[in-house]
């Protein structure tokens, strides 16, 4: 069922699924490419990745089949999974659409748009940095996890005709280097604890536990600190590092159209790699409003090599008309 575009042979799905074809049948590994002529197919996640190496043509789309819209912030544009042909090159546009590379937290499974930035009213805004233990394996208490950030920024696109621009480019508390603004601090999980009656609130890793080297910015933290072991409570059945970039004030005069951010962060010792999963946001505070996350990327595996974890806020729906994906890559370092 091949079909030859531009002098490249293309397994025509399309025409598989009309003649019955199941599950990975529909995208067969020896195939130079696929051709979808309309409407999007459901995929594993497996074959997801696989594909997506491989050139695409037609007007349809794939969808990852376990993607889940984490919509209890009722956000009117938010990421639905679905990844058009004409988008697959898009590295912020794919980023909507894949998997986490690790579930690291509860039962997110992919990157979500949440709660909107409101119209007309001031506020301000910071880049997030959340950073996950894998609990499927455990490290020894007295082990030491050096975590090294570089860059940490976070872009807005107002109406104001400017365009995207760095909103945030954060450095950190000696405030010449850069990367996170805040030491970080050790969460329990699940959230609810810190708010309970008899709460378990979070820690500070401590000023002894970072230095600049060279040109990045390097925090220690312990097995012990990712196993839990400081809180010496039943109740906490997981951990987050969470750290941020420095706060910026917006005012009323423009709306915040769109939101990106990234930061780019990798261990130092090569036997802890692998182990972490880390995803990025932007925290929101508004006159009169909670503070709320107005989105939350894919978490990206850390590894012992520096690579940019990066997300936004710009749906489906209004993707053509806010996003400017060359600028925005441009700007975050996105390659």
């Amino acid at each position: 069922m091949n079909k030859v575009i531009d002098g490249k042979n293309y397994f025509d799905v399309s025409a598989a699924i009309r003649a019955g074809a199941k599950g990975k049948d529909r995208f067969p590994e020896d195939a130079e490419g696929y051709y979808i002529e309309r409407g999007y197919v459901n995929v594993d996640a497996e074959t997801m990745e696989r594909i997506l190496k491989h050139p695409f043509a037609g007007d349809g789309a794939i969808r990852w089949e376990e993607f889940f819209p984490n919509n209890w912030q009722y956000n009117i544009d938010q990421f639905d999974g679905i990844l058009p042909i004409s988008k697959m090159n898009d590295p912020l546009y794919v980023q909507m659409c894949l998997p986490h590379e690790r579930n690291a937290f509860g039962n997110t499974r992919n990157a979500n748009n949440n709660f909107e930035v409101l119209k007309k009213t001031p506020g301000n805004l910071t880049a997030l940095c959340a950073i996950y233990p894998d609990k499927t394996r455990e490290i020894p208490d007295d082990a030491v996890i050096t975590l090294c950030f570089g860059e940490m920024k976070l872009l807005v696109r107002k109406n104001d005709g400017n365009g995207w621009v760095t909103f945030v480019d954060s450095v950190g508390p000696d405030k010449v280097h850069p990367g996170p603004a805040e030491l970080g601090n050790i969460y329990p999980l699940p959230w609810v604890l810190e708010n309970d009656p008899k709460p378990v609130k979070s820690y500070n890793v401590g000023s002894d536990k970072w230095s600049w080297e060279g040109d990045h910015f390097e925090i220690r933290l312990t097995g012990a600190d990712l196993n839990r072991r400081k809180f010496n409570d039943p109740r906490v059945n997981g951990v987050v590092f969470h750290a941020w970039s420095t706060f910026r004030k917006f005012d009323a005069d423009y709306d915040i159209e769109g939101i990106a951010a990234g930061y780019t962060v990798w261990v130092k010792e090569p036997e802890w790699s692998g182990l972490l999963a880390g995803d990025t946001g932007a925290d929101c505070r508004q006159e009169n409003h909670a503070c709320v996350q107005t989105f939350s990327s894919r978490y990206f595996i850390i590894t012992d090599q520096p690579r940019l974890i990066y997300g936004h806020n710009v749906g489906p729906k209004r993707y053509d008309e806010i996003m400017d994906s060359k600028k925005v890559c441009e700007l975050l370092g996105i390659k």
